[in-house]
């Protein structure tokens, strides 16, 4: 089997970190209990666990014993490896990169830095593991040992590296690594720039190791969100797997944000959700039936596979309960695979991500982007997301929603798109040049009024919410853009772009002007000052 064709429809992530304060590891684990149990609930892939956050090893490793957790009762790992196999069911090894607790206390000269000298993450004295290991330190040298170590040891249908993220640092290592670069540790943007360069070359070194070892094996490195950024080291990657647990932290506005865009890169996608009432870690909680059927049924419906988390009790015996749950959603889904196999998405629309130029995570997406996903979708229209390197020709429209500046790159790409007989929508800053001077192509049919005004403290009012509606605009629908609305002044509790058209241009909503600003000197009633007419 190829590494680009593995992808089941049906898995688990099942969690285990587990503290080496709890006794009698594993000593519970029946394999046949175990596999069986996956049987029935359709499962057909599982990731199970070589090493956690807290450092421990859950297999009979020769090259670490210190690292074996110190209750372990069996040789874990290989017993559910070898369960699973039986039956025909994948079982990718998780092992953890940038959280380490073990690693953390035994090597404090492995770990990140903060510009101030602080450890990154997890204070002394506060209970979690998150203290961020350094890919540029010799940390990496224990990492490669132990991917060795389980490629040798085990049978290794892939890879999760887990923790994979561009941080910042001033440790030593990264000072002299950025000195031989020749780029300046003390700037805190090259500092951010070689945190995710040099993350991209640990990736694709990693994957380049593991692929001369075992050529066939997945490999996906994980952050907790998949957006522009990975374009340049998608060479590392086999697969996508699209972390996104609507209930924990994401939000159900996340998924479709980044699998419109994802699924645009070339590589199989995978998408996570969970069975926990909240987030990761929550033992014994249950999501309702309802909302796990939504959310796999919405990754197949756009092109994912699909993932479920779990988490395996310290005493290793799996919980029935909760494959009785995922079994529910599993028949189900296993029932639609044949309409889902090598289904492509048509889309007639194509939206740029404001991702690419204001960053985004697993926690923060443009909200932009989320409002332009959010508007499609309700509408029940077809659309991708893309960036600046991505083809527009298959697309009707192209829209840039909001915040998208056009340097002389993309304003080539568009107005070539325009004359091949496409469309674009643009909203509020998006088509000025990067200097906010003015409109980057004529085609925006419109030219730059002003800045605009600025508030007490000297920044731009448009786009800025007051609550009190301090700096707002009127318009007057009319026409098409009219249809059900009185035709009357609306107030938009927003400021927008204070724009001229140009010839030729149709105008479909006209601006009124209020009396005045409300400010210290001038203000009317409770909130907005009303319209002048």
């Amino acid at each position: 089997m190829s590494r680009t064709d593995f992808l089941p429809y049906r898995q688990i992530h099942l969690d285990f970190h587990t503290s080496e304060a709890i006794p009698e590891i594993g000593a519970d684990f029946d394999p046949d209990e175990f596999a069986d149990t996956l049987v029935r609930a359709h499962v057909n892939s599982i990731t199970c666990f070589a090493r956690c956050h807290h450092g421990w090893i859950y297999y009979d490793t020769r090259l670490n014993p210190e690292r074996r957790h110190p209750h372990l009762t069996r040789n874990l790992l290989k017993e559910q490896i070898d369960a699973c196999h039986k039956r025909g069911i994948r079982a990718p090894i998780y092992t953890t990169v940038q959280w380490d607790h073990y690693t953390a206390r035994a090597h404090p000269e492995w770990l990140l830095v903060e510009e101030d000298g602080r450890i990154a993450g997890t204070p002394p004295f506060e209970a979690g593991f998150y203290r961020w290991l350094n890919v540029n330190s010799p940390y990496v040298d224990f990492l490669k040992a132990h991917v060795r170590e389980l490629l040798e040891m085990l049978p290794c249908d892939g890879f999760f590296f887990d923790i994979v993220q561009p941080i910042p640092s001033a440790d030593p290592y990264t000072q002299e690594k950025m000195r031989a670069a020749g780029m300046d540790p003390a700037n805190a943007l090259q500092r951010a720039r070689f945190a995710l360069e040099s993350l991209n070359d640990f990736k694709r070194e990693m994957s380049a190791f593991v692929w001369s070892l075992n050529p066939a094996c997945s490999i996906f490195f994980n952050a907790g969100h998949v957006g522009p950024r990975h374009r340049a080291v998608k060479d590392a990657y086999s697969h996508w797997e699209l972390e996104s647990l609507p209930s924990g932290g994401w939000g159900y506005q996340h998924f479709p944000v980044a699998m419109r865009y994802a699924r645009t890169l070339g590589l199989d996608v995978m998408a996570h959700t969970g069975k926990f009432h909240t987030s990761w870690g929550d033992f014994h909680s249950f999501k309702n039936l309802a909302a796990l059927q939504y959310e796999c049924f919405r990754m197949i419906a756009m092109g994912a596979k699909c993932l479920i988390g779990d988490q395996l009790p310290p005493r290793g015996r799996i919980e029935r309960h909760v494959y009785e749950l995922i079994g529910q959603v599993y028949a189900e889904v296993e029932a639609k695979e044949p309409w889902c196999q090598g289904a492509k998405a048509i889309s007639e629309i194509g939206v740029l991500t404001p991702e690419e130029f204001t960053g985004g995570s697993s926690r923060y997406l443009p909200e932009s982007i989320k409002g332009a996903t959010r508007m499609l979708e309700e509408g029940a229209h077809q659309f991708d997301i893309l960036d600046s390197a991505s083809d527009l020709s298959p697309y009707r429209v192209v829209i840039l929603p909001d915040a998208i500046p056009v340097d002389d790159a993309l304003a080539a790409k568009l107005q070539d798109y325009l004359d091949q007989g496409g469309a674009l929508i643009a909203s509020f800053e998006s088509g000025l040049n990067p200097h906010s001077h003015d409109f980057a192509l004529l085609a925006w049919g419109v030219e730059l009024a002003g800045e605009g005004p600025r508030d007490r403290e000297g920044r731009l009012v448009r786009g800025a919410v007051y609550p009190r509606g301090d700096y707002v605009d009127y318009l007057l629908p009319r026409g098409e853009i009219g249809r059900g609305l009185p035709p009357t002044e609306h107030v938009m509790y927003m400021r927008g772009m204070e724009v001229r058209a140009l010839a030729g241009a149709e105008t479909l909503a006209d601006r009124i002007l209020s009396y005045f600003d409300r400010t210290w000197e001038h203000f009317c009633s409770h909130r907005q000052t009303p319209s002048a007419g």
